[in-house]
């Protein structure tokens, strides 16, 4: 039978839990700070997006303001995320600038054969981030611009990689907000209708996305594995509906598909 703790030692937990909860609703108002139109939220938009209390919102604020991670806006007073912040920016793009590097020479060849612009993409919990672009040719053509970021759960690319995972805590993440709000005619908002779609992902081997980030707007991703042959990042090519699925579908979905794996293989990734 096992002893009750001693009360230090239980105070010394609670005092634990209580600092990692602070903690997770400090990243979480960093994220929303992230996500926020113009880049900049009101103490109201916080409390409103994250569902904790003004009071508990406006103490984690006033604490990463003092630290820099947070910083306010001059003309609205509005928050905003801080400059410090930046110093993990050369940090990042060290992480994937060998990546890049991989995969550019694969991004202008698609693009170079289908003229549509191709993409580089992560998955960054709940949001497909886009890392690395090649632009298309044709005078009306999709170009999300490297930095932009969308829903994963409107995303091929956000498919690709989650296909390829070996667990779901990726798509607990992602649906534990359900019911998710489409944004386009075809939007999948539902994880049973999802994870269908991941597995007829892995049966052709790439992604699709048809009209459910934009009315009109599809497109068509394949993963990049790694040497344990999980996903990391994706291909994407994005473009009008017509131009982009049917009849050329499948065309360019191989081909998304061939130029994903000579990076995969560069990675150490060996098929089976």
């Amino acid at each position: 039978m096992l002893a009750a703790l001693p009360a230090p030692f239980t105070c010394i937990g609670d005092q634990m839990n209580s600092n990692v909860q602070s903690l997770l609703r400090g990243l979480e108002i960093l994220d929303v700070l992230a996500d926020a139109q113009d880049g900049k939220a009101s103490l109201s938009d916080v409390t409103r997006l994250t569902g904790l209390s003004p009071s508990t919102v406006h103490r984690l604020l006033t604490t990463l303001v003092d630290n820099g991670y947070v910083g306010r806006d001059g003309e609205s007073r509005s928050y905003v995320l801080g400059n410090r912040l930046l110093r993990f920016s050369p940090t990042l793009k060290r992480r994937t600038s060998a990546l890049r590097e991989l995969a550019h020479p694969r991004l202008e060849a698609i693009t170079r054969q289908t003229g549509e612009t191709s993409n580089l993409v992560v998955l960054d919990r709940t949001v497909a981030v886009y890392v690395d672009q090649v632009e298309g040719t044709h005078p009306l053509r999709m170009v999300p611009g490297v930095g932009a970021t969308f829903p994963a759960y409107t995303s091929a690319s956000a498919k690709a990689i989650l296909a390829w995972q070996r667990d779901g805590r990726a798509l607990d993440l992602i649906f534990e907000k359900a019911p998710l709000k489409p944004l386009a005619g075809q939007t999948i908002t539902d994880r049973g209708t999802f994870a269908r779609d991941l597995k007829a992902t892995v049966a052709r081997g790439y992604a699709l996305e048809q009209d459910e980030l934009e009315d009109g707007v599809s497109c068509i991703a394949a993963p990049i594995r790694g040497q344990d042959g999980v996903s990391i990042a994706a291909i994407s090519v994005p473009g009008p509906t017509p131009r982009v699925l049917s009849p050329n579908a499948e065309r360019i979905g191989n081909l998304i598909r061939e130029q994903a794996l000579m990076v995969s293989r560069a990675l150490g990734y060996r098929p089976r």
